[in-house]
């Protein structure tokens, strides 16, 4: 087959050989011809000035050689022209259109394509070849490596445009305008069939279920789930579920009711500000049922904006402790254990950090001391990303509660800087954008933002300020 296409006064002629297979498949031509066309005296288009590139040698043919090639061969037209299609009517050589590739003439090669299969790029379509060399030609000069190919593969994959996928590496691409070219993917609430149990269907203290009430008008599935495994029945738990879908209340569904019978209730937690969160906020909640609430957290002092400074006081008359994982151990290692009097609950939140080659054999230690000090005591692991729960589950003789689905649906965007500047400055526009947005009920938008290190955390609460909104450092100190 022979591919006929225009290049300003030259007329380009590709032999590609057979036509079988050569949809979407990279052709190199037998050789490369071009001609120019001419009007003849009785009004006829005729080629004229022929020539042939082979083995980087140019060669000049006479015209009829263009004739007798074209009569030998299926001509395919790559565009419509009026002048070539003239010629190829008055000689009686039929003629098909097809679609190919332009880029690929680049490199004189040629790839027949069909444009349901093809990516578009500035009313053009291209084949996949030259569509994974032009982003990755356009990543180069832009300064991003190849890591981050997959990513731009795979929107291109879903939109099949190639110039959106170039518009995210343009320097000027505003991301909080085009949010739909940054979305990464959707993790969705898979829908099931889960009774309605309110708290005051439990057996529970009046008080507590006053409580609960005011809190969550029903259970969500990893509470019924945890009760469904004997979380009232004293049963060890190993709980494993997303990030807000109540593994906290399920700790305290088991507790709350045992410290109201002077049966200690001990929440571990891993980090410094995470005990002080968890402490105030059980002070707040449990204050009105007669329930003291004291903290450890080894040495270190808790500084909490609008708290006092907390000393390591005596956690004797306590029916509520929150302690880092550092402090209960040194409480234990020092010989003050008689301190924490009849333990009932054990709450063991981010119990993955099992894992950590540093923090782990300590906690390790930790849990298997208390269980052979308080063996009547209910042991109730929490987790969000535990790789081995059932292994820990084994370890600790508990029973594995783990529901996987997500209790809302998740939203996740990649959006790409080029500098610490950049970034920064970014994080407060998305915060302003979400903070301008109201929820069905009225709530305006909150952000989170993570970082490695505490004084990223001050900076980027500061960039976000200079937005005019309200911002603070949250950090293990």
């Amino acid at each position: 087959m022979i591919i006929l296409r225009r290049n300003k006064k030259n007329v380009e002629l590709y032999p590609i050989g057979q036509a079988k297979g050569a949809l979407n498949n990279q052709r190199e031509p037998l050789f490369y011809g071009y001609f120019k066309l001419q009007v003849t005296d009785d009004g006829k288009i005729r080629p004229y000035r022929f020539f042939i590139q082979q083995d980087n040698i140019e060669t000049l043919k006479t015209p009829k050689d263009v004739i007798r090639i074209l009569r030998k061969q299926n001509v395919y037209l790559a565009t419509k022209d009026e002048e070539i299609e003239a010629m190829l009517n008055s000689l009686n050589i039929p003629y098909k259109y097809v679609d190919i590739c332009r880029h690929c003439t680049f490199e004189s090669k040629i790839t027949l394509i069909k444009k349901s299969s093809a990516y578009k790029l500035y009313d053009e379509y291209i084949c996949k070849n030259c569509v994974q060399k032009e982003i990755k030609r356009v990543m180069k000069l832009r300064g991003y490596n190849d890591i981050s190919y997959p990513r731009f593969k795979k929107l291109l994959d879903e939109t099949g445009n190639l110039e959106k996928v170039l518009q995210i590496l343009d320097p000027k691409f505003n991301p909080i305008k085009h949010d739909k070219l940054t979305i990464y993917d959707n993790i969705k609430v898979k829908k099931e069939n889960f009774p309605k149990i309110s708290p005051k269907q439990l057996k529970l203290p009046k008080g507590f279920k006053n409580i609960l009430s005011k809190k969550v008008k029903h259970l969500l599935p990893v509470q019924i789930l945890a009760l469904n495994s004997g979380l009232l029945k004293n049963e060890n738990l190993m709980v494993v579920s997303a990030t807000a879908s109540g593994k906290t209340l399920v700790g305290e569904l088991a507790a709350i009711p045992k410290a109201m019978k002077k049966q200690k209730f001990i929440y571990l937690t891993p980090l410094v500000a995470l005990a002080n969160q968890k402490y105030r906020d059980f002070k707040k909640q449990y204050k009105q049922l007669g329930l003291n609430v004291a903290i450890k957290v080894g040495s270190n002092r808790i500084k909490a904006k609008g708290e006092l400074t907390i000393a390591n006081r005596s956690t004797a008359k306590a029916d509520i402790i929150v302690a880092t994982y550092e402090g209960l151990d040194f409480m234990l290692r020092s010989g003050n254990h008689e301190q924490l009097g009849n333990i009932g609950t054990v709450v063991i939140d981010e119990i993955h950090m099992l894992d950590e080659e540093e923090r782990g054999p300590r906690l390790n230690g930790l849990v298997k001391r208390l269980m052979q000090l308080y063996p009547k005591a209910q042991l109730i692991g929490l987790s969000a990303t535990v790789k081995n729960a059932k292994q820990i589950a084994n370890d600790f003789n508990m029973k594995l509660v783990e529901y996987k689905q997500r209790p809302v649906p998740l939203e996740r965007h990649l959006i790409y800087t080029k500098s610490e500047y950049e970034k920064k400055d970014l994080l407060g526009k998305l915060s302003k954008k979400e903070f301008n947005s109201k929820s069905s009920k009225g709530y305006k938008g909150q952000t989170i933002i993570f970082t490695n290190s505490r004084r990223k955390t001050h900076q980027i609460a500061q960039q976000v300020e200079k937005k005019g909104i309200s911002a603070s450092a949250y950090h293990a100190g």
